[in-house]
This record gives C-alpha cells, sequence and structure tokens, in this order.
C-alpha cells in the first residue's frame, strides 16, 4: 500500500533551513503484508478485507497447495476482486506461460515467477505491480470524473432547452432472424448440389456456390449458419476453404461440415486440425447429411450461454474459439469508450468493428443469443450498476453519463436488468 512517509519534525527543520520552504512529504512504498496457508484461506481474507473497505494489490500465489491449487486460487480472486494483481510462482515442471493463458485468459494482471527466486525478484515485482495498481487506480478515478463531467453538461444542456426539450433516443431496429435456418452449400457438381438442397428439404434455405474463391465472400456477406463444402473439388478444396473461414472474424463462429465422396486415410485428420465440426463420408454420404445439419444446429442452439440479468460479460468464457472472444472484446471495448455518447448507435459499433449491420446482428446472435442494440444496452447498464456501487454521483448524473437522456427510461431499463430500481440497488450490499 501506498502510505505517507512518517512524520519528521527535525528533518522538515532542516529542509526549511536549507530550502527556505517546507517540502512536501514524500511518498514511500510500505508493505502490509499477508499469509494465508491455502487458497481458501486465501479467498476468504481478500472477500473479508475487500468488505472492509481494504483492497490487497497485489497476491503471490504459488501453484502447488493442498486442496484447491493455484490456477483455481487465481480464477476464484478475480471473481472477488477483478483489480488484484497476481504473480504466480511455479517450478520449471509446471504449467507454461502459454498454459496459464488458456485457463485464466490473457491478461495484463498475471505474472509468472519460476522457482527458485530470489528476494530482489520478488521486491522488484511487488514495488512494480503495486506501483501499477496504483496508477490504474488514478486513471479509474479520472475517468469517473469525466464521466460526472459529461453527466453534468448534458444536464446543463438539457435544462437550457428546457423542460420536455430532451430529444427522444433513435430507435434502432435490429434485423429479423430468418425463419429457416440458412445453409451456405460449395459443390462444384450441379448434380450433388441438387441432391443435397433434396436432402435438406424446405426447413433450410440453402445457397449453392460453385467456385471456392466466390465462396470466402459469399460466407462473409451471407454469415450463414451452416457451411457444408465438399474436400475433393477444383481449386481450393474443401479442408483449405474450412482453415480460411475459422480464420475470419466474421465466419469464425460458423459450423462447417465437410463432405466427402471417397474417403482418403488421412483425410478426417486433416478436416479437423482445419477446424470442421463434422466430417461426412461414403458410404453414409447425403443420406447421413440432414440428421447430421439437424443435430449440430441443435447443439449450437442448446450451447449458446444464457447471461443471466446482471451477470458480467466475459468474452473468453463465452467463446468458442479466440477469434470469437477478441470479437467480443473488441465490441465491448467500443462501447465502453462511448457510453456517454446517447447518438452511439448499431451502425456505429458496426463500423469501430469493421463489420456490416448484417454481419453483426448475425454473429452476437450465434455467439451470444442478443442483438446488437442489447448489446449496447446491456454494457450501458451493467456500468451504471458499477457507478452506483462504487462512486458518489446522483442517479440523474449517472443516467447521462451512460448514455441515457430520460432518468425514468433508464430506470424501468436498469429494473428490467437487475430486478430492482437504482435507488435500491444503492442501498443494497455488494
Amino acid at each position: 500500500m501506498f502510505l505517507d512517509e512518517s512524520a519528521n519534525p527535525a528533518l522538515d527543520a532542516d529542509e526549511q533551513r536549507l530550502y527556505g520552504v517546507a517540502i512536501p512529504a514524500a511518498k514511500k512504498t510500505v508493505y502490509i503484508l499477508e499469509h494465508a496457508h491455502s487458497g481458501l484461506e486465501g479467498l476468504e481474507k481478500v472477500a473479508r478485507d475487500k468488505a472492509a473497505g481494504r483492497l490487497f494489490q497485489l497476491a503471490f500465489v504459488d501453484i502447488r497447495m493442498p486442496g484447491m491449487d493455484g490456477v483455481e486460487t487465481i480464477g476464484r480472486l478475480w471473481k472477488i476482486d477483478p483489480n488484484i494483481q497476481i504473480v504466480i510462482c511455479t517450478a520449471y515442471s509446471d504449467y507454461s506461460h502459454d498454459d496459464l493463458g488458456s485457463r485464466l485468459g490473457q491478461t495484463d494482471k498475471l505474472l509468472l515467477l519460476k522457482k527458485p527466486f530470489d528476494s530482489i525478484e520478488v521486491m522488484q515485482m511487488a514495488r512494480t505491480l503495486a506501483e501499477k495498481w496504483y496508477l490504474a487506480r488514478q486513471a479509474a478515478l479520472k475517468l469517473e470524473q469525466m464521466e460526472l463531467l459529461v453527466a453534468q453538461r448534458t444536464q446543463q444542456l438539457l435544462e437550457l432547452r428546457g423542460p420536455g426539450a430532451a430529444p427522444a433516443a433513435p430507435r434502432e431496429l435490429d434485423l429479423p432472424e430468418e425463419r429457416a435456418p440458412v445453409v451456405l452449400l460449395i459443390e462444384s457438381s450441379p448434380e450433388s448440389a441438387r441432391e443435397i438442397c433434396q436432402t435438406l428439404g424446405n426447413d433450410y434455405e440453402v445457397v449453392v456456390v460453385e467456385d471456392g474463391a466466390a465462396a470466402v465472400e459469399k460466407a462473409r456477406d451471407l454469415v450463414p449458419d451452416l457451411l457444408i463444402a465438399d474436400t475433393h473439388r477444383p481449386g481450393v478444396d474443401g479442408v483449405e476453404l474450412c482453415r480460411k473461414f475459422k480464420a475470419d472474424v466474421v465466419t469464425s463462429h460458423i459450423p462447417v461440415i465437410l463432405m466427402a465422396l471417397g474417403e482418403a486415410a488421412d483425410e478426417p485428420l486433416a478436416a479437423l486440425q482445419a477446424g470442421a465440426d463434422d466430417y461426412v463420408a461414403q458410404p453414409l454420404g447425403v443420406a447421413a447429411l440432414r440428421a447430421r445439419a439437424d443435430h449440430l444446429l441443435d447443439v449450437r442452439r442448446k450451447s449458446r450461454p444464457q447471461l443471466r440479468p446482471g451477470t458480467p460479460w466475459r468474452p473468453r468464457e463465452l467463446a468458442l474459439n479466440q477469434n470469437d472472444a477478441r470479437f467480443l472484446e473488441r465490441a465491448i471495448a467500443v462501447i465502453e469508450q462511448n457510453l456517454s455518447d446517447f447518438e452511439f448507435d448499431v451502425d456505429a459499433l458496426a463500423r469501430n468493428v469493421a463489420v456490416s449491420r448484417r454481419q453483426l446482428f448475425r454473429k452476437l446472435k450465434a455467439l451470444v443469443d442478443t442483438t446488437p442494440k442489447a448489446l449496447i444496452r446491456s454494457v450501458r447498464l451493467k456500468r451504471a450498476a458499477q457507478l452506483l456501487a462504487e462512486s458518489e454521483m446522483t442517479i440523474t448524473e449517472i443516467t447521462f453519463a451512460v448514455g441515457f437522456l430520460d432518468v425514468k427510461h433508464f430506470r424501468a431499463l436498469f429494473k428490467e436488468e437487475f430486478g430492482i430500481l437504482p435507488s435500491e440497488y444503492i442501498k443494497a450490499p455488494h
């Protein structure tokens, strides 16, 4: 913790005699240490001290502990206090940095300290991370002050316009979801394409593309629910197409079925390595395709995360792959950067994440079963809840700070999201 240097009257007198004025006391780093013998004991200490208003800046966590290991301890620590800096102490035979990143997500709040280490390394890490925590906290306070200033200026402008002069929030219409799932079929044989279309029947809207190169752009423009490609085709084969689809942020979430009229020994493995979700080959052929397509889309629908009202957005936990997680992180970051702009809408979000309005709608619907408009509203309300719990701003100021122009409308949306009114949320324990 950062504490003022202890008072020293003799030193103050010497400074005044030498410099003519009293020099403000410098700040030095003073560490208050707590020790826990297990992960569970550490969690209890962090939770108890946070409730008392005393925040830990830094935690050294041994990866090998009895009962709960270090990785699980860190995950649960961040649920209590997401701002705490972590140094995980591990032997060379334990997890690598990439392993930890895959389990805990990529973050700048985690450093790896390999055993054996000396006291100098520990002190340097402690000093650096404690100061980083302090600077991040100061930056957060500055952001809160800026939001308060924006809210006050907005309120003043509305008052100058007179009562009832607040402009209505722009009405955003999300694109309607298609009645039938859309399938993009990449098939060079007209006979095979016709047979597959007949197999899928009227329950799917099938769009056929013969050229593999054109299929990538068509998939980006259409953003279908399912991609089906044959593996043996002229030009770009199905395995390479699948690899391209999974690498593109617009199409990375779409399930892919690869079909082969014949089967090479290594082809199923190559298909899986390219990211294919299913592989259909002879003797099954098109007869099994309908059942595979139905099953694959049904599994995707059931596996969509169902966020409870008020649940934080955690892209790394919601997405199925890194491309989708990065897309969600980018979209949420853009919304957070424009919270106080009440004109920020779906079109602005689409421009900032470099996709079309249709692509944005289709991808968010597939990933988290929500619409762009609902995502923007959710991020605004979650920031409002944070300000209600942690700041001294009034409800009216927070309403304007997070991009709402009507306090009554804000109260209604907040209650719909959190189940209680903003005034009740302030009084509730957090």
